[in-house]
């Protein structure tokens, strides 16, 4: 797989799969901006894995109610977190 960009539309697992492919964080109110849901109920009834770790709390910048287990080993690696809709739009078309 190339380092493009691989998300069309308001798709939450294309946008996980591209997070996670590129090792970014992005806060749940920019992803539940894109996929038009309420970021409280964005990942209900979704397991929490190392995969979907990527969506973090703007606040502590980490998956809200995940072990230390669940998360990525690698989440921290970049400091930026998409915190904004516009942002990652942006990112998603762009990721390189």
């Amino acid at each position: 797989m190339s380092d493009t960009a691989t998300v069309a539309g308001n798709d939450l697992d294309a946008i996980i799969d591209q997070l996670d492919k590129f090792h970014q964080r992005a806060t749940y109110g920019a992803v539940a901006a894109i996929v038009n849901k309420a970021p409280r109920s964005l990942m209900s009834g979704r397991e929490r894995n190392s995969h979907s770790s990527w969506i973090v709390s703007r606040e502590s910048g980490a998956p809200s109610g995940y072990s230390v287990e669940q998360l990525h080993p690698a989440l921290e690696e970049r400091k930026n977190i998409l915190s904004t809709p516009e942002a990652l739009r942006g990112w998603l078309d762009d990721p390189a």
